[in-house]
């Protein structure tokens, strides 16, 4: 596997992280050792997308509320 098509992988872990799941459960039970690898960062890096966005969508939620609470209505 060259190193573009992994860098391409990669990115679409972080822009499609389901696509990054995916590959990552598929590739991870090939008997080829790069492949095996290249799923496991896939798998890694899509779940930490997903676990960060969650994350800054619950803070813009909770900013965006905040005012609310202080402004006595």
């Amino acid at each position: 596997m060259s190193g573009g098509q992994k860098a391409l992988f990669y990115i679409l872990s972080i822009l499609i992280p389901v696509v990054g799941i995916v590959l990552g459960i598929i590739w991870m039970n090939d008997q080829d050792p790069e492949k095996k690898a290249v799923g496991k960062n896939c798998l890694i890096i899509a779940i930490v997308v997903i676990v960060l966005s969650c994350i800054c969508w619950f803070a813009a939620s909770a900013l965006s509320l905040a005012p609310a609470f202080t402004s006595g209505y």
